[in-house]
């Protein structure tokens, strides 16, 4: 009986371990949407996020941050000319608190934190209206030439506290789900120097690395098959 016992707990301790490899992985990436058409041509799929938790943001951009912190990064792989200038987030409860941006991790860039307009321009339009959460984002600072996002080499990162119930999973999920929206207001597009907004698209970002478990290590499922397979023989040790 001892065995017997023993076998289940080994056997929950795996099904605990599967469990908890169901975590997004780090870091985030994110697509975006257009949702206003001023501008003959779609930059959307130039503009991307990428989220990173705290041993990422140290390992792979070297930035230290906080346990519970996380950091945004965003990019414009410019092909068609275009300059990322405003930043919003829509957020339901995620984020607590933002650090000033961080300004030199690639290229050139020049944010502050107060933005112009204080909402993601036609937001207020969509059905699901995009409402920026007052403290978070960056607006470009004035000047020329611009520094905004506008050079492949540029990477805006924007360090943000998560409320203390909120985990990388739940950003993820939230993310995933919509609940929490990054919004981008995009200037001087093409040579006409059109503008547009985009939202960011858990949907279609979910084939990258949002909305993709990791999976479990295959030596993981070897070990759990063994443990399932030793339980059969001792209940039938039991029954004889």
């Amino acid at each position: 009986m001892k065995s017997f016992v023993l076998s289940k707990s080994f056997v929950a301790a795996g099904v605990l371990l599967l469990s908890s490899a169901q975590v997004f992985a780090s870091p985030i990436s994110l697509g975006f949407t257009r949702v206003t058409s001023n501008s003959s041509q779609n930059v959307a799929s130039q503009l991307s996020v990428e989220v990173f938790n705290q041993a990422d943001a140290f390992s792979i951009l070297n930035q230290s941050i906080g346990t519970n912190d996380v950091l945004f990064t965003f990019k414009n792989a410019v092909g068609i000319a275009s300059n990322i200038a405003e930043i919003y987030f829509d957020d339901s409860n995620f984020l607590l608190s933002q650090y000033a941006p961080f300004l030199q991790l690639g290229g050139t860039t020049d944010f502050g934190s107060t933005l112009n307009p204080s909402n993601l321009p036609a937001g207020n339009t969509l059905a699901s209206p995009f409402v920026a959460t007052s403290g978070f984002g960056a607006d470009v600072n004035p000047g020329n030439p611009s520094k905004g996002i506008n050079a492949s080499n540029d990477l805006l990162g924007i360090r943000i506290a998560l409320q203390t119930s909120v985990s990388f999973l739940d950003l993820g999920r939230g993310l995933q789900d919509d609940v929490l929206r990054i919004g981008l207001h995009v200037r001087s597009i093409g040579a006409n120097g059109d503008s547009d907004s985009f939202v960011s698209n858990g949907d279609t970002a979910g084939g990258g690395g949002l909305g993709s478990p990791i999976p479990l290590p295959a030596a993981a499922w070897m070990f759990l098959s063994g443990l399932v397979g030793f339980l059969g023989l001792q209940r039938r040790r039991i029954s004889i």
